[in-house]
């Protein structure tokens, strides 16, 4: 937050950019400097844990499912599918959260009152297996471009084209240089209640 504040104190921003955007919106007197910080800093840190969750996780992934691997090696245009995959099977932010505006009428009977706090889970939703034919298989052939890993409609998560750009990286140039990956202990989960990621993880890479 610190370097926030003084990249927005600095006015040290790429013109026509996100921050600079709100950095124009604050001058202008729309928002005050803190509303501008912290709207950078939503769309800077988030990308941080879950980009790190989503490729620990298709280490771990490919580790637990070498056939996997050994698919994406052979046919590297299958990262961005390998990804969707990974995010929808592992899902770096498990559970959201928020508070009703007006009643919701869900169907079933089921109706949630207005002002009542709800808990989503993309985590259970992304493993339905009413949308997604057995969903606990990890198949990097599946593609599973509407998952709910990265949200949807107009909330849906501003870095995400980041997130892509950075994991697909990884994984080409992962799968040009690495014929296995071995688990060589026990990976023990971090502690979180929203993301899904691993303390750490021991892998062996050949």
């Amino acid at each position: 937050m610190g370097y926030l504040a003084e990249i927005v104190a600095k006015d040290d921003l790429v013109p026509g950019g996100f921050g600079s955007t709100l950095l124009e919106a604050h001058k202008a007197g729309r928002i005050p400097v803190e509303r501008a910080i912290g709207l950078l800093a939503g769309y800077v840190v988030a990308a941080f844990d879950t980009t790190i969750s989503a490729i620990s996780s298709g280490m771990w992934l490919f580790a637990r499912h070498p056939d996997q691997w050994e698919l994406l090696r052979a046919d590297p245009s299958l990262v961005p599918s390998a990804f969707h995959e990974i995010v929808r099977i592992e899902s770096p932010i498990q559970v959201f959260s928020r508070v009703t505006t007006h009643e919701a009428d869900l169907g079933e009977g089921v109706v949630i009152p207005p002002g009542a706090r709800v808990l989503h889970s993309y985590g259970a939703a992304n493993r339905d297996e009413r949308h997604f034919p057995d969903p606990d298989r990890f198949d990097v052939r599946r593609n599973p471009v509407d998952h709910l890993g990265f949200g949807h409609g107009n909330h849906a998560c501003a870095g995400q084209g980041l997130a892509r750009l950075e994991v697909h990286a990884v994984l080409r140039a992962l799968a040009a240089r690495v014929r296995r990956i071995e688990p060589t202990g026990e990976p023990f989960r971090a502690l979180n209640n929203i993301t899904r990621g691993f303390r750490s993880l021991p892998l062996t890479v050949s």
